[in-house]
């Protein structure tokens, strides 16, 4: 029984050391960088006071003598107990398990005898090792800190990121800047992040750099990025001049368009992307740099404050997390390396359920734009196969309303906007005087079993099932009902499932008749992908468009010089043209909608790549003949040209344009070009000239454009284009400007044929 007190003594001590510990590990954590020399302050002042208690009531005899000598002892026990509460941090004391005063002595009947000594020494330890831990730490920071200043001294560095969240997407966010900050290839981006605390609110900032992450505040913070701003162009032009003495692949790093900045905006469910080339942003002042990294959203109306170079970003662009998902599934879906799923190949047809009108929406939209097809039979004849979309959703109606009001060439004029059962699509009568067919033929059910055993199928197409609300364990059994009905009204058809799920990681997998998981037998089994993964889409390269704009950048290097034929499927091919391409791109005339529409067709043509080669073999096999001839080519040219210029209709009719009237563009020219010169515009500027040429052809305003008709109505919209310079007024003015010869050369059946010349390899 003498041993229980000193056992609950050591317990006691222990406990209370724990809680001590941890009391102030949690006061030290959550403080912010401006209080945190207080825990300093106080683990220095608690190791002095346990110490002066220790010497005074165990250590001096200061009871029994006079008040000189008790001012004397208490005054050299202040001063012992303040140098070594300093040497405490340093590791100077020592530990021991039992004080100097215990002497031989010391041992269990010694704790049992005095345990109010022994409880002090522990805590007096104890503030020693909390002491040297906390000189560890501000070692380690201040050296964490000097590291990454040193990196960003040097532009030891690739791109420079700034982070901006809200608390609603802090989640979202902080996975963009793990991915970004551990997928880094190279010296790696700079990360500076502020990503708000749903309860507390964001107090510091966050520097990702040199494989270090340190919290600055928002003074440091800015003195960092104008470090930054210093060293982006001259590592740039560094990079640049040292390259071609380290062989291809360092010039390949050293020209892309590395050294950028990109401001990301997380709020609202949505993500804006703002990148600056180095140029503008050495240029920037302080308050450029508050605006990158405070509450300003790049895009802000310029009236509510004064202009800045924050304001004209190269690139701006903004999609919510939903659009972020579907693209991620249509590229998914689209061929890579092999004909995959056959999207673009073969004749689509979807059946999409839900209730989510965002997604629901989003889906249909994006299907249609890569779901074009074009069947060519045995003689060669070609003939376009839209995509077949039915939409099962108890919200069908608010959809179809939804749709018809942004993007009406996708409806016929004629067709009521109410829901009776179905709703099926027919001939268009859009604004013009060649009408567009429409790019998809779209049904509306209510029934998601009606929608199953009423949409038509197509043995020689592929048919997706695809299911836009989250599996919740009805999902499986559904499928098996749905996947019955199929193959009951058509055998021969192989459907794909497409589930939603926010939590798993995105692929393709096999399902039985009960909803598990098996590769066996695959005869009963239905092949199933996994869509909608937040982690997945929020890879850094596919938020920054880094695995999507070098293709883009190569397809808009098209249009801007006639003459450059990159290979876009080789980067050592198309290295070449890279300079001219990023030149090209980062074009302040370069719109969204330039930009845009180049990025969908990168992320089309490796479906008309495949295109081309399947006819190609097509070809082969019926001439007999192993090489292709001249006039072979020409008609591949012509199937490939044919494709490119539906999925071009779709993407426009998608993006909310219809067609143009012909009969007013002299006048429209005529009109802008007086405007032009109003405001003293120099008459012999060819690329302004043209712009008005292509302002005229593609009204930004109402969403029309001239050449949104059918591929044989072509060559009536050339000759429409042509008739612009049919004025005296607008001949002379196109001539001054050296754009007559383009205005009246224009073939846009050629345009879309050249994508096989220069971007198909035909060998």
């Amino acid at each position: 029984m003498g041993y229980l007190p000193i056992i609950g003594a050591a317990l006691g001590t222990v406990a209370a050391l724990a809680v001590v510990a941890g009391a102030v590990y949690l006061l030290h954590d959550r403080l912010d960088r401006e209080r945190r020399p207080l825990v300093f302050v106080a683990t220095f002042a608690v190791v002095a006071t346990i110490c002066f208690v220790q010497k005074m009531l165990f250590e001096a005899d200061a009871g029994g003598g006079d008040p000189v000598s008790y001012f004397a002892t208490a005054a050299t026990a202040v001063l012992t107990s303040l140098g070594q509460a300093g040497a405490a941090f340093l590791g100077g004391n020592g530990f021991s398990l039992f004080p100097d005063a215990a002497g031989d002595a010391a041992g269990l009947a010694w704790i049992a005898a005095n345990p109010g000594a022994f409880g002090l020494h522990a805590l007096f330890e104890l503030g020693n090792l909390l002491s040297l831990a906390l000189t560890a730490e501000f070692a380690l920071t201040l050296f964490t800190g000097f590291s990454t200043h040193l990196s960003l001294v040097q532009g030891h560095f690739d791109d420079v990121i700034i982070v901006r969240a809200s608390a609603s997407m802090a989640e979202h966010a902080q996975r963009f800047i793990d991915g970004a900050v551990a997928q880094a290839p190279g010296d790696g981006p700079v990360v500076i992040s502020l990503v708000r605390d749903a309860e507390a609110g964001a107090k510091t900032w966050h520097i990702a750099a040199a494989g270090h992450v340190e919290a600055v505040d928002g003074d440091r913070a800015l003195l960092e990025a104008a470090c930054i701003a210093r060293h982006l162009k001259k590592a740039r032009h560094a990079k640049s001049r040292t390259a071609p003495a380290h062989g291809a692949g360092t010039a390949r790093k050293a020209r892309r368009d590395g050294h950028s900045l990109y401001v990301l905006t997380f709020h609202d469910g949505r993500i804006t992307v703002a990148l600056y080339q180095p140029d503008s942003v050495r240029a920037w002042g302080p308050n450029d740099w508050a605006d990158a990294l405070g509450t300003a959203d790049p895009g802000m109306d310029g009236e509510t404050r004064a202009a800045t170079g924050m304001d004209v970003p190269s690139d701006l662009y903004s999609y919510s997390i939903e659009e972020i998902k579907v693209r991620q599934l249509m590229r998914r879906l689209l061929p890579a390396h092999g004909p995959g799923v056959g999207l673009g190949l073969r004749p689509l047809t979807a059946m999409i359920i839900g209730d989510d009108i965002e997604r629901m929406v989003l889906t249909i939209i994006h299907l249609v734009r890569n779901g074009q097809a074009l069947f060519v039979d045995d003689a060669g004849a070609a003939c376009p196969r839209v995509p077949c979309i039915a939409v099962a959703s108890a919200a069908a109606d608010r959809i179809e309303r939804r749709l018809r009001r942004a993007y009406p060439a996708l409806f016929p004029a004629a067709t009521a906007t109410g829901i009776s059962g179905a709703t099926t699509g027919g001939a268009a009568d859009v604004d013009g005087p060649a009408p567009l067919t429409l790019p998809a033929t779209l049904t509306f059910f209510t029934s998601k079993l009606d929608m199953i055993e009423q949409t038509p199928l197509d043995p020689a197409g592929i048919t997706l099932v695809v299911n836009t609300e989250s599996d919740a364990g009805r999902a499986p059994s559904q499928r098996e009902v749905w996947h019955r009905v199929l193959k009951r009204r058509c055998p021969t058809i192989d459907p794909l499932y497409i589930q939603y799920d926010a939590s798993e990681q995105p692929a393709f997998i096999w399902e039985n008749g009960y909803g598990g998981r098996e590769r066996s037998r695959a005869e009963e089994l239905k092949r199933v992908l996994i869509y909608g993964s937040t982690a997945d889409c929020m890879q850094a390269n596919l938020v920054l468009h880094r695995s999507i704009d070098r293709r883009a950048m190569m397809v808009n290097l098209r249009y801007a010089d006639t003459d450059a034929r990159p290979d876009l499927f080789d980067d050592e091919r198309n290295e070449s043209y890279l300079d001219c391409a990023v030149a090209a791109w980062n074009d302040p005339s370069l719109t969204l909608y330039d930009r845009e529409s180049s990025r969908a067709t990168a992320d089309f043509i490796s479906a008309e790549r495949l295109f081309w080669e399947e006819q190609a073999n097509a070809l082969r096999a019926r001439s007999g003949r192993a090489e292709l001839t001249a006039q072979d080519r020409a008609h591949l040219c012509d199937l490939v040209g044919r494709l490119e210029h539906l999925r071009w209709c779709a993407y426009m009719v998608t993006s909310g344009y219809i067609a143009r009237p012909w009969d007013d563009l002299a006048e429209a020219f005529a009109d802008s070009y007086r405007t032009y010169r109003q405001q003293g515009g120099d008459p012999t500027d060819r690329g302004s000239v043209r712009a008005l040429v292509k302002n005229v052809l593609r009204d930004r305003h109402l969403k029309r454009h001239v050449a949104l008709v059918d591929w044989e109505s072509l060559p009536e919209v050339d000759a429409a284009i042509a008739r612009i310079a049919d004025t005296p007024e607008n001949e002379r003015a196109l001539a001054q400007a050296d754009v007559l010869g383009w205005v009246r050369s224009r073939c846009n059946q050629q345009t879309d044929r050249a994508i096989a010349d220069q971007f198909i390899d035909p060998v």
